[in-house]
């Protein structure tokens, strides 16, 4: 399974091996990354992830996704939504996050 971007007549055309995955991750955003929002992470792959919330209503096309169990993070940009789920669009590497701080 890898990941995709969906085409305009439907088809996907896929970049990278997508996982499946069952983590726990956190939305972070707002001017001084004071907003956070629970999530799972439900697949991901080296380029992206999959992401499953209560609404994506009030998240913005781009924020930092932490990834609680391994203590990472990375920017990320939305790609495709519905009510309860996004794609999103890793835009830098996956970076390790200092036990001081808290996720």
């Amino acid at each position: 399974m890898t990941d995709s971007i969906e085409q305009g007549d439907g088809s996907e055309r896929r970049i990278a091996l997508r996982r499946r995955t069952l983590k726990e991750g956190r939305i972070v955003f707002g001017d001084l990354h004071n907003k956070t929002i629970s999530c799972t992470i439900r697949d991901m792959s080296d380029t992206g992830a999959r992401i499953q919330v209560e609404s994506t209503q009030d998240i913005p096309e781009s924020f930092y996704l932490y990834i609680v169990q391994s203590r990472q993070r990375a920017v990320v940009e939305v790609r495709w939504r519905t009510m309860t789920s996004m794609g999103v669009e890793f835009f830098e590497p996956l970076k390790d996050i200092p036990r001081a701080m808290k996720i």
